[in-house]
């Protein structure tokens, strides 16, 4: 069963990186996602929901530790919304979402550093979809 459980995240990693790297215009995304499938199992991940109404997540900031580093948002609304983030050379985009699916951001190695995620659909950062991201 050992063997097994290295290749069942391997999979996994192949999974998330092809659905959260949908809709990428950066090439971050594209090759962290790549670079992520042999480092998925020791990920930090980071849970920034969208808020149940409006254009907002639910939490305006959040930190995480520097290295693999990967970024869920669960979007409840009937509305389509994204996870993206920006800053330190860095530019991902999850894919669109709506009704209680999840967009999703590998990134093989996040350095130290302050990033903006926010929804990359137009007009919605500017509406105040957006917040801090703190990587220690």
């Amino acid at each position: 069963m050992s063997v097994r459980w290295p290749t069942a995240l391997i999979v996994l990693a192949v999974a998330v990186a092809a659905a959260g790297c949908g809709g990428s215009s950066g090439s971050s995304a594209t090759s962290s996602a790549s670079s992520a499938v042999s480092s998925v199992a020791g990920s930090h991940v980071v849970q920034i929901d969208v808020a149940p109404s409006g254009f907002a997540y639910v939490k305006s900031s959040a930190t995480v530790q520097s290295g693999p580093v990967v970024i869920r948002s669960m979007n409840p609304q009937s509305v389509g919304h994204d996870i993206s983030l920006k800053g330190n050379g860095v530019d991902a985009h999850g894919k669109i979402v709506s009704n209680g699916d999840t967009s999703t951001i590998v990134i093989a190695n996040l350095k130290p550093g302050t990033y903006t995620y926010y929804c990359s659909v137009p007009g919605h950062e500017a509406a105040g979809m957006k917040g801090t991201l703190t990587v220690t």
